[in-house]
């Protein structure tokens, strides 16, 4: 069995076995890290090169080997690729590469998943929530549990911050291995749908996967809703996976829960007091909402029970339903699960409160940035809001465009006033994406349209009124703001209490 602390070295011949054959004497370099990033290289690393947007990775190869790589594998590709500066390492083509990055990761890291309970969240929406509220609940049960998601990556609650919801492949085995050091016994994987379908995920043996739900995002990337959603199934078709915890109330997530219903242990899950229909199953029998509480009374294949909480807004039942699940197909007790729910907290960026001060209207931000999101959202402030409910919204450049319009017939239906401002605008142009907007408002004529996110806070705190409640979404726990190439320091939180502050 591996040293607890030792850091995994590899002849090169033995890490490709079964892959491609690699002859003596290249066979025997020793291979001490694998890296993707010429920048990040370190001695002994084996650095991948692969084709990017822009670039082939072989470009970076003079300074991989000045920082140390000791052998290059690179993709092969359509265009022509000049490698003849790599003559003093192994330098092999490898086809298919980005398909066997986490393979190769996860013989270089012995396996790491094989030992670690993992959990994937994919879906539209809630996938953050849904891992942290499974994270809570682990650590309430004295359980350490890793996370890798859009808020970070390490052991729950001490995370670094991430740089994409569902890092690269060698990353996340680097991180699972580095769990297994550390003996947690769980760790639960936000699955984005580029996750999946880049590959990233390949090589992690998933326990048990997570649907929450499907709506529109990510169409700039997708073909459409259907490819989508495929890509999304990916996670339930892995040949590790045991368990299924899937949301019914979607009608995507029906189809996934009969496909493989006979495959794995499902348990389909729902708040809106629907029969079950499957072996498995929690559903709601009763909601009650009184104040700041919700009593939640449903029924399972475990039992029936009452979980009270104080987490905002109806979506969150299905939240908790879903990690409900995981803990019980994870082994837990029924009455243990129930004990922990009723704790769960608000994750940062999700439904967060700023302010509740009585002389000052109410903030709220999130990072509610597609339409069925920003629709569960809103028509949870409009059912507690005292009086009139602002929203001050964008969305991101470079991103699906036909979201936009959504966007806007969703605050016309659910808000009284709206702010229209800059998200990330990216490389777009900032006109061009609040146009697109704006062509979603039939009749809306309450309307403002700000560019200057600061400005657009600004104006949606100071006009409302003490009563009214403010939305600010879109961002949610993001702490800059993406324009051009710039990277410009923006805290929707920290804005929204400096106008606060001086709100009189």
């Amino acid at each position: 069995m591996q040293n607890e602390q030792s850091i995994p070295s590899w002849p090169l011949g033995k890490l490709f076995s079964e892959l491609i054959e690699i002859e003596p004497p290249a066979a025997n370099t020793m291979i001490n890290g694998l890296s993707l990033d010429s920048r990040y290289v370190n001695s002994g690393d084996l650095f991948f090169a692969l084709q990017g947007l822009q670039k082939h990775g072989l470009e970076f190869c003079e300074q991989a080997i000045t920082q140390g790589a000791v052998a290059i594998a690179w993709e092969p590709t359509n265009n022509q690729v000049d490698k003849s500066q790599v003559n003093s390492i192994p330098c092999f083509p490898v086809a298919n590469l980005p398909t066997h990055l986490g393979y190769i990761a996860q013989r270089f890291y012995h396996n790491p998943s094989k030992h670690i309970n993992i959990i994937g969240v994919t879906g539209t929406d809630g996938k953050t929530s849904v891992s942290h509220f499974i994270a809570q609940a682990l650590s309430k049960l004295n359980t350490g549990c890793g996370v890798i998601g859009t808020l970070g990556y390490g052991s729950y609650p001490n995370l670094e911050n991430a740089s994409h919801t569902t890092p690269d492949a060698l990353s996340i085995h680097k991180l699972l291995h580095q769990f297994n050091q550390q003996k947690l016994l769980y760790t639960v994987i936000e699955a984005s749908s580029h996750g999946l379908k880049q590959h990233r995920l390949n090589g992690v043996e998933f326990n048990t996967a997570v649907f929450t739900n499907l709506g529109r995002d990510h169409l700039d990337y997708h073909d459409s809703v259907q490819e989508y959603g495929d890509s999304k199934k990916i996670l339930f078709n892995f040949p590790s996976l045991q368990n299924a915890v899937i949301n019914i109330d979607d009608e995507f997530g029906v189809k996934i829960a009969k496909e493989f219903s006979d495959k794995l242990n499902l348990v389909a899950y729902s708040r809106e007091n629907k029969q079950p229909r499957f072996t498995n199953y929690i559903y709601a029998k009763n909601i009650v909402t009184e104040g700041e509480k919700i009593t939640i009374n449903l029924s399972s294949s475990w039992g029936d029970a009452e979980i009270q909480t104080s987490l905002y807004g109806r979506f969150n039942i299905s939240n908790i339903f879903a990690v409900m699940g995981v803990l019980l197909v994870s082994g837990y007790f029924l009455e243990d699960i129930l004990d922990v729910l009723s704790f769960l907290q608000t994750v940062p960026g999700r439904l967060e409160l700023v302010s509740q001060d009585l002389n000052k209207p109410s903030v709220v931000i999130d990072y509610a940035h597609t339409p069925e999101a920003l629709n569960n959202v809103l028509k949870v402030l409009q059912e507690q809001s005292a009086g009139k409910l602002w929203c001050v919204f964008g969305c991101g450049g470079d991103r699906d465009k036909g979201k936009r319009s959504l966007m806007a017939k969703v605050v016309e239906e659910h808000a009284d006033f709206a702010v229209i401002t800059d998200d990330n605008p990216r490389s777009e142009d900032a006109d061009a994406i609040t146009n697109d907007i704006l062509k979603g408002f039939l009749n809306f004529k309450t309307y403002s349209l700000i560019h200057d996110r600061d400005a657009a806070i600004k104006h949606a705190i100071h006009h409302a009124a003490k009563e009214d409640t403010v939305l600010i979404a879109g961002k949610g726990h993001e702490t800059v703001q993406i324009v051009k190439n710039n990277r410009i320091p923006f805290d929707d939180k920290e804005v929204a209490t400096k106008h606060l502050n001086s709100y009189h």
